[in-house]
């Protein structure tokens, strides 16, 4: 009888610990993504949104996709209601203030920030401290010298055009394209490129969200190496052009 006792814990135990192995691809992903122009329109038109299906295949396994506000999609992560996000960029300071997730190990692309600011009203880079300059909501703890957040890219260049603010930072492949679109609107806007950061997915700080970094990380490099990953993102990964309103 005691026997049979063990031997039930022991099959027990191999049970836990084979549904640990394998919960990553016994499990339905769950992932969100900003919703942006270009990169995630809707949960089936966006670069990403392709990234993200092309993963799933390679994975062998559903992903269930969001598109949400991006600070709502960091909180996502952070709170454990997704497995990942993507695009998130990698600060270049060693001392970054956001340890609540996990970078993937991979980059996935590089993205040009750009800095948009009025044709009249100059901004010194290397003091925009003194500036009234907004960016992404999310992405504000990653910029110590910038103080105001915004959740809305037209909503910046529009206070950009009327001198609302000095200027507005972020993604020249998210803002670009509603700049082109809005240019009657926003003819006063200019452009320089701010700094050009590596772009990530990030994952929760929990066992699961560490495996998932490492075996997505794998897929990732093995598309860069075919040349498949820049194929699929050369869209929102490309050289900085200095184009300007005319």
């Amino acid at each position: 009888m005691i026997t049979n006792r063990v031997f039930i814990k022991f099959i027990c135990l191999l049970s836990v610990l084979f549904y640990c192995n394998t919960s990553i691809a016994t499990d339905i992903l769950r992932v969100s993504i900003p919703q942006m122009p270009v990169h995630a329109v809707s949960k089936d038109e966006g670069v990403l949104v392709d990234f993200v299906k092309v993963l799933a295949k390679k994975l062998d396994q559903n992903i269930e996709i969001q598109i949400v506000p991006f600070s709502r999609s960091i909180y996502y992560v952070i709170t454990n209601q997704v497995d990942f996000h993507l695009p998130f960029i990698k600060p270049q300071a060693e001392n970054s203030p956001q340890d609540n997730f996990i970078y993937s190990d991979e980059t996935i692309f590089h993205v040009n920030f750009v800095l948009y600011t009025h044709k009249d009203r100059f901004v010194d880079l290397t003091k925009l401290v003194n500036y009234k300059i907004e960016t992404d909501a999310a992405h504000l703890p990653f910029f110590s010298e910038l103080k105001m957040g915004s959740s809305c890219i037209l909503c910046s260049l529009k206070k950009v055009q009327h001198k609302m603010t000095d200027g507005y930072i972020f993604a020249d492949s998210s803002t670009d394209p509603l700049l082109r679109e809005n240019l009657p609107l926003l003819a006063a806007v200019k452009r320089q490129l701010y700094k050009k950061f590596e772009v990530k997915m990030v994952f929760p700080k929990t066992e699961k969200g560490q495996s998932l970094n490492k075996a997505l990380s794998v897929i990732v490099n093995e598309m860069r190496l075919s040349g498949e990953l820049q194929q699929l993102l050369s869209s929102v990964d490309f050289v900085y052009n200095d184009w300007q309103i005319e």
